[in-house]
């Protein structure tokens, strides 16, 4: 839509059937899809996303025969059944929705004001979203740090996410400058005059989170879709004048459509300075919040008793030493000790990792790991130190009897611990001794 469609004139009928589908489209996702970062929404959510989880849960099952049930994991932003099915339904009744909407009002010119409206949601809802997003960043809640188990992951053993979210955790700068940076666009969306900047802005950004997240396989294609069209939609009032400005070189006149304006000054005035004050809050909610979040988790994170990575250089089974041989599936190679704390992660000979919850007892100096999937099989270690750097664990692993020595390993060797920033690179940087 250009920014005529503002104006009131004849709407074709192919531009009212496209903006009745969007108007339906946009709203009910929404309000189907609540991500949470509107403060305080979720207490409207949980009044009727229950009810709407059943009737997907519904549709799967008995209307389409989908073999899976869709269960609603986190919220319909997911990749889920349940994330795809919720956007069917959204198309479906908006192309229903819209076409019995243009029949109904054949005789009405167009919807200019509902155009306003709608862009004004969708201005809010991304402004807030964008706020969210660089929020988590700067709390640095959303990519943890490269941890012992990530340090040891090769990448060919690493899922596409993982080695994507290694990338984004190692650097805290990076995600101070990507997460300031979404926080701008986010506040600057709330103002018309600063809107289609932010928006050109956000379109870049949102262009290389969505290669991103379909490259890497971030689990959340669809929300991130559909928040690129939703900018793309805002933009298109403004196609014209953005060819002209930056391809065709001709001149490019303000915007006509005129803000919200009351009859006296002191309510211009009060309106300017409780939007001041929705902003900021906000941002005051968001950052408060997450940083709340990420204290707890980084809490949580604290390293535990024993944290590090163990090379294994002896180890003995029912009296037997087992030779270091890469065919060996049962010899164990390194153990690596990781936070948040309880979580190991054994790698054998021949490179497989097992992962497992780890309860050291400091008092009585034992070790009790299991699985996740095997909580009846558990296995008790005594560990000591024989030496620094040492550890000495002896106990039973299902039936077999072991005595395992290791090593502590250094982790400021790995070059992505121990290479920080320099101006000059080479290895002898130029510069004379």
């Amino acid at each position: 839509m250009s920014h005529s469609d503002l104006q009131p004139a004849q709407w074709s009928v192919i531009k009212k059937q496209l903006f009745c589908f969007f108007f339906i489209f946009f709203l009910l996702y929404i309000f189907l899809n609540p991500n949470n970062i509107v403060p305080y929404s979720w207490y409207v959510q949980n009044l009727y996303i229950p009810t709407y989880t059943k009737l997907a849960a519904w549709l799967s099952k008995d209307a389409l025969h989908i073999v899976n049930p869709a269960v609603s994991f986190y919220n319909s932003t997911i990749d889920t059944v349940f994330g795809y099915l919720t956007i069917l339904f959204i198309i479906s009744l908006s192309l229903i929705g819209s076409l019995v909407w243009v029949l109904a009002g054949k005789k009405t010119s167009g919807y200019p004001k509902l155009y306003r409206i709608l862009l004004l949601i969708l201005r809010y809802y991304l402004a807030i979203t964008w706020i969210a997003y660089g929020s988590i960043k700067i709390a640095g809640l959303q990519f943890p740090p490269l941890s012992p188990v990530t340090l040891l992951q090769t990448y060919g053993n690493s899922s596409p996410k993982d080695l994507a979210w290694a990338f984004m955790g190692y650097s805290t700068v990076y995600n101070y400058c990507i997460g300031l940076s979404e926080l701008a666009v986010g506040i600057l969306l709330f103002f018309r005059r600063t809107s289609t900047f932010a928006n050109l802005i956000g379109l870049i950004m949102f262009a290389n989170v969505l290669a991103f997240d379909y490259i890497f396989e971030v689990n959340v294609k669809l929300l991130i879709t559909v928040l690129m069209v939703m900018t793309l939609f805002i933009l298109s009032k403004d196609v014209a004048r953005l060819v002209n400005f930056f391809f065709l070189g001709k001149t490019v006149y303000p915007e006509r459509d005129s803000p919200v304006r009351f009859n006296t000054k002191w309510k211009n005035t009060a309106f300017r300075v409780a939007k001041c004050a929705f902003i900021l809050f906000l941002v005051f909610f968001d950052l408060r919040g997450y940083f709340a979040r990420a204290k707890a988790y980084n809490g949580h994170l604290k390293k535990p008793p024993l944290y590090g990575i163990y090379n294994v250089t002896s180890f003995i089974r029912n009296k037997n030493t087992l030779k270091p041989l890469t065919t060996d599936t049962t010899r164990w190679n390194k153990l690596a000790v990781s936070a948040p704390e309880g979580t190991a992660a054994v790698i054998l000979m021949n490179d497989s990792t097992t992962n497992f919850v780890f309860e050291p007892d400091t008092v009585n100096h034992k070790i009790t790991m299991y699985s996740k999937t095997d909580t009846p099989g558990k296995y008790t270690f005594n560990y000591s130190h024989p030496a620094r750097g040492m550890l000495l664990l002896r106990g039973k692993w299902r039936s077999d009897s072991l005595q395992i020595e290791l090593r502590e390993y250094d982790m400021n060797k790995f070059p992505l611990i121990s290479q920080r920033f320099r101006w000059i690179m080479g290895r002898n940087q130029g510069i004379k001794k």
